[in-house]
């Protein structure tokens, strides 16, 4: 027996159509992405043909997933995460590791929200300090145009004021 990581992969519909085409694909460019980065096997879909009489209807989802021994499975995470998702809210990706045969924790959800870039880490920051110092320059400017209206020069409500 081994250890052994279990994933299942679940997308919208929108990654198979393309632009302008009559049908849905098979695959996906996230999924063909995915595929070729997993150094042993493929992920594989997990709703075949379940059509049979008086049983209900199949599955009616875009699922894949795999077992993978010695399997980096941060790695795994990581790619998944970076795919050009044309739907990524709609992306979930869930993964259960344990002895083979013998596992009994669930699976896990892994949160797949967009990736920030250091560079987009910091571009955020200094738009915040930015607003916060314009902030701060709007509140000294109100202060400022506040003080000088309440001061009145002696003399000038005899001048004009109230006629």
């Amino acid at each position: 027996m081994g250890f052994v990581w279990n994933v299942m992969l679940s997308f919208d519909s929108a990654e198979l159509w393309e632009d302008g085409e009559d049908e849905a694909r098979e695959t996906c460019e996230p999924l063909e992405r995915i595929n070729a980065w997993l150094p042993h096997g493929r992920l594989v879909s997990l709703i075949g043909p379940t059509y049979e009489d008086d049983v209900g209807n199949g599955l009616d989802a875009n699922l894949y997933g795999g077992g993978f021994k010695h399997f980096d499975i941060e790695g795994f995470i990581e790619v998944v995460k970076a795919q050009d998702w044309r739907a990524q809210s709609k992306v979930q990706l869930w993964v259960k590791g344990g002895e083979e045969g013998v596992g009994t924790e669930p699976f896990t959800l892994i949160k797949i929200g967009r990736r920030r870039s250091d560079a987009a880490v910091k571009a955020a920051a200094t738009r915040k300090r930015h607003a916060a110092g314009v902030q701060v320059a709007r509140t000294k400017k109100r202060k400022a145009a506040g003080r000088k209206a309440k001061h009145v020069e002696p003399g000038a409500a005899a001048h004009g004021r109230g006629r």
